[in-house]
């Protein structure tokens, strides 16, 4: 499995689902801010997600 990185609603939440997946977090981030508004990005708990090789996932970016 290959590094990539995923546009998720309800981050952290119950109800936390994967939208979209991207091979950079560059893309990610210009996909995200082209399909939600600033309100829509707090009001969803949009986040950027690193699915890393080894099967785990973080939210640092």
């Amino acid at each position: 499995m290959k590094q990539q990185f995923t546009v998720v609603e309800n981050a952290g939440y119950i109800g936390e689902a994967d939208i979209r997946s991207f091979p950079t977090s560059g893309k990610a981030i210009a996909w995200r801010n082209r399909h939600y508004e600033p309100d829509e990005l707090e009001s969803l708990h949009v986040q950027i997600a690193c699915d890393l090789p080894d099967g785990s996932r973080t939210y640092e970016y």
